[in-house]
This record gives structure tokens, C-alpha cells and sequence, in this order.
């Protein structure tokens, strides 16, 4: 922007400004680790939901998802990841969102490629290692071809069969050990019983700190995917084009979002590596009178809802 700093909106101050993603950083380095700071699960997590932000950075910066020069990509995915300490542990819950962030970068790369068999092989080798971890994760793949066929015009018979090659290969590796230490793979194993993953919804045992967090990012998150439509022709086609990847895996993601609650810790982070871009879209660019205290609101009830979390203050309120 042309104005200077100091008569800028906070909003634009904190979306363009190189010193914000450090400064979150620092924050988050310190509420991150308050509860143990000898927990070396958390230190875990924090080293792997850094790299994810690196990434996520990097993700934007080079496919310029986001016209002006900005970090709220990077910023609101690490704000958003901070406020729920469910999901701070180092564990198997963050490795399916590893692999799709990884994915997505690499699909990316295949727009207007020549041969991008290669891209196509390693993006969906990633998704096959995220679904060992996390079977419905394979629920994606026909939605990924459709859309780098749709939206790409990547897809092509040789793409096709490397994506597929590539989805297989990590099923391929683990069959030696399948076939002979079974017992190596017995707790990955159970996660293929259909029954353990599907069954009956007991919504009535969701905790409300879930239903309130899970509705506060999707509704934002529809406010973001709205603006998008609304003002999509301002961006280039290919911004657009990889925009409508995403916007197409969202119906997926949503549907395993709430259709396996006793999931969130995996489901929750899938949703944030893909509708983030979309978030940091609407608040580095939307624009209107009240914007800035829009952001500023929205800023005060994410924060509500991690003191709520981090303090475990959805007990009392159960209580009245």
C-alpha cells in the first residue's frame, strides 16, 4: 500500500508487515510450551507445525496466492493451530495434514508443465503415505483428479497412471511387512476397520469446546470462500484456477469433519491446510469501511476461544 505505516489499519499493518509472522513466533513459542516446557511431544509439535508454516509461507509466496505482498496465510495458520492445544502433541493426528500441504505444493507445480508426471507421482505418493496414517484421506483422491484435470489441465493418461503408482507405491512397501511381522502394523491396522471409523455419530459426546471451535473456523471460513467468489476476477486465472482446487477439497474435508467427530485432532488440521488460503485471502484483501474492526473482532473471539481452551473453562460452562 502507499500509505505510510502509521496511518494504515491495523489489519493491513498486521497483514503486510514482515515483522508480524516473528513476533507470532515468539508468542506462540511461549504459550505453546507454558503447560510443559520438558514435554518433548511438544516440543515435537511445535518443530512440525513450524516446518508446516514454513511452507505455508513458501506455498503462497510462490504461487502467489495472495496478490499484494503478504504473511496472513502463515499467520493465521499458526494462530489458528495455536489456539487449540488439542492439537499441539507431536503425534500421528498431524501427519495426514503434513502430507496433503505437501501434495498441494506439488500439485501446483503442474499447471501449464509440460510433463508433469513426475509432480503428479510424488504429490499423490504423499497423499498414499497420509492415508496409512488416516484411511479416509482416500476419500480425496477422486476429487484431486477431477481438479487437475478441471482446473490444472495437468491430467493426462501418463499424469493419471503416476498419480496412481505413486498412491500405491507406500501400500507396496509396507506389504513385505504386512506379510511377515504383522504385529509391527497391528495398531495402523485397526484404523482399516471400517467399523471402528464409521461407526454411529455420538454427537451427544462431542465436547463443546469442538463444536464451538469446529463452528468458528467454518464460519469464517464460508465468509472467506464467499468473498472469494465474489471478487475472484480481480486475481489472475491461475490464483483462481488453484483457489478452485482447494474450494473442490473442502466438500470432503467437511464431510469427514463432522461425520467422525472422535477424529478432530486429524480432521481439524486437513481443514486448516485447506481453507487457510482462503482466510488469509479475505483478511489481506477484502475491503470496506468496517473491515478493520471486523478483523479486530474476530481476532478477540479466536482469542476467547484458546483462553477458554487453554484454561479448560468449557467444564464450568457445561456445569450451568
Amino acid at each position: 500500500s502507499d500509505l505510510p505505516m502509521r496511518s494504515q489499519p491495523f489489519r493491513n499493518r498486521v497483514s503486510e508487515s514482515m515483522i508480524s509472522l516473528p513476533i507470532l513466533v515468539i508468542l506462540a513459542s511461549i504459550i505453546w510450551m507454558m503447560p510443559n516446557i520438558q514435554n518433548l511431544a511438544l516440543w515435537g509439535g511445535w518443530a512440525l507445525v513450524g516446518v508446516m508454516t514454513y511452507f505455508m509461507m513458501a506455498w503462497n509466496t510462490q504461487y502467489q496466492l495472495i496478490r499484494v505482498r503478504s504473511r496472513m496465510n502463515s499467520l493465521t495458520f499458526l494462530f489458528l493451530f495455536l489456539i487449540f492445544p488439542q492439537l499441539h502433541l507431536l503425534g500421528w493426528h498431524l501427519f495426514p495434514a503434513c502430507c496433503l500441504l505437501g501434495a498441494y505444493f506439488l500439485l501446483f507445480r503442474t499447471y501449464g508443465v509440460y510433463a508433469p508426471q513426475g509432480y503428479f507421482f510424488h504429490a499423490f505418493f504423499l497423499i498414499g503415505v497420509g492415508s496409512i496414517a488416516f484411511p479416509p484421506l482416500l476419500l480425496l483422491v477422486p476429487f484431486l483428479l477431477f481438479s487437475s484435470e478441471r482446473h490444472l489441465r495437468a491430467l493426462t493418461g501418463k499424469s493419471a497412471m503416476a498419480a496412481l503408482l505413486g498412491l500405491s507405491l507406500p501400500y507396496w512397501i509396507l506389504l513385505p511387512v504386512f506379510l511377515f511381522a504383522r504385529e509391527v502394523l497391528q495398531p495402523y491396522i485397526s484404523l482399516w476397520q471400517l467399523e471402528r471409523l464409521w461407526q454411529p455419530m455420538q454427537f451427544t459426546h462431542v465436547p463443546l469446546s469442538q463444536w464451538v471451535g469446529g463452528g468458528l473456523v467454518f464460519l469464517i471460513s464460508i465468509v472467506s470462500v464467499v468473498h472469494f467468489l465474489r471478487t475472484a476476477y480481480n486475481d489472475k486465472i491461475r490464483t483462481r484456477q488453484y483457489h478452485y482446487l482447494l474450494l473442490l477439497q473442502v466438500l470432503p474435508l467437511t464431510f469427514l469433519h463432522f461425520a467422525l467427530p472422535q477424529f478432530f485432532a486429524t480432521t481439524l488440521p486437513l481443514c486448516l491446510v485447506t481453507l487457510v488460503p482462503f482466510i488469509g485471502h479475505y483478511f489481506a484483501l477484502a475491503k470496506g469501511r468496517g473491515m478493520n474492526a471486523w478483523f479486530i473482532l474476530w481476532m478477540l473471539l479466536f482469542l476467547l476461544l484458546g483462553v477458554a481452551n487453554y484454561f479448560d473453562l468449557w467444564t464450568l460452562l457445561s456445569n450451568f
